[in-house]
């Protein structure tokens, strides 16, 4: 009996231990990918690791979801081209599937019921049942057809998908057109597109107040500005393009640059603040993150941010995402940096698919951020 009470006393205790610190009764975690499964961090004790967890049979992860009500967390995994969903209270795989190949960066409704999925090796999004795992629409959008005059990007299918804050609208990009595409979630039918940009589109964000589309094109280092709506209805022209530039000590540092480009483009990978002020694009090929302060007209750029420790190193960013808060942000390249100071806080193994979740102090989710 003493051997069974101390070792249920163990239990408990290793169980707690692998709780993040509550902090106001809510607990923060970073889930972040790797190669294969999910490392998970304590966001209130300064990103630190706590666990892996285990997702069988799965890897090169192309999206990360959740679901708060259902307490479920999605993920693309390009390994077996499936889509996967795990219970976030037994971190068991309740369903995954395999409707179309390569499942690509997806979005969820904020009630957390309908997920909408790219697929890059067709040509259109298929909504599921975020319960079930069961097709509940399939969504004709595009495919594109990869460039003839150099730099040629391999598959070129849908990509990205981005949903507005009540969930009437998706936001849809394929790889080599030049437009994002609007579409109505109660008829999941397009309505409009925004573009065309001057080429095609890579990942992109929209501003909460859906006026703006910002989007990484190919072949820009930085962004471009595009209407998400005018006085005729959704979509609308690009009006602006803004280049970065990599500092000039940088390009002294790295002379001879990688041939291929990262995802084949200078930036892949843009996001705005929580507080709309400011926008952030990655240099997939030096390693920094640009952000700008689009309050004004042409935004301004506002910081280089260097992802590097030492210049001999050489991340390549391909994505940033912010804390629920705009607290902190993520960009992949290793780094976790105060977004508003523009100082690098921590130093955790960050990757393109992360997510924050909040849990109350029962352990129940209550809150979920977005890539």
């Amino acid at each position: 009996m003493i051997r069974v009470l101390a070792s249920l006393v163990l239990f408990v205790c290793a169980a707690q231990a692998q709780r993040g610190r509550l902090v106001n009764g809510v607990e923060r975690l970073l889930y972040v990918t790797d190669r294969q499964n999910l490392s998970i961090y304590d966001i209130n004790n300064g990103h630190k690791f706590l666990r892996k967890l285990e997702v069988p049979d799965t890897g090169a992860y192309k999206g990360i979801s959740v679901s708060v009500p259902l307490g479920m967390l999605y993920l693309m995994s390009n390994r077996k081209d499936d889509v996967v969903a795990v219970d976030l209270k037994t971190e068991k795989v309740v369903w995954r599937n395999q409707h179309a190949p390569y499942p690509d960066s997806s979005a969820i409704t904020p009630d957390g019921m309908r997920l909408y999925i790219p697929y890059r090796g067709a040509d259109f999004w298929l909504v599921l049942d975020a319960k079930t795992g069961n097709v509940l629409k399939k969504i004709p959008v595009a495919r594109g057809e990869n460039y003839t005059d150099g730099w040629p990007i391999g598959s070129i299918g849908p990509h990205n998908t981005w949903v507005n804050k009540d969930g009437s609208r998706m936001y849809m990009e394929v790889l080599t057109v030049p437009y994002v595409f609007v579409v109505d979630t109660k008829t999941d039918t397009i309505i409009g597109k925004t573009g065309p940009f001057t080429k095609g589109v890579r990942p992109f964000c929209v501003s909460d107040d859906e006026k703006y589309v910002y989007a990484n094109v190919d072949r820009l280092l930085g962004f471009e500005i595009g209407l998400a709506r005018t006085e005729k209805g959704w979509g609308g022209p690009m009006i602006e393009r803004v280049e970065a530039k990599t500092p000039p000590e940088r390009l002294r540092q790295i002379p001879n640059p990688p041939a291929h480009k990262p995802h084949s483009t200078p930036s892949h990978g843009v996001n705005i603040r929580p507080d709309q002020k400011e926008v952030w694009a990655v240099d997939g090929v030096y390693g920094y993150v640009y952000a700008f302060d689009v309050t004004q007209k042409p935004a301004k750029l506002v910081a280089n941010i260097p992802l590097f420790k030492d210049p001999a190193e050489q991340p390549h960013p391909g994505w940033v995402s912010f804390s629920i808060d705009g607290k902190y942000a993520y960009p992949d390249g290793g780094a976790v940096v105060d977004a508003h100071t523009h100082q690098i806080i921590a130093r955790i193994p960050t990757s393109e698919k992360l997510v924050e979740i909040q849990f109350d102090s029962a352990g129940k989710p209550i809150k979920a951020g977005h890539r």
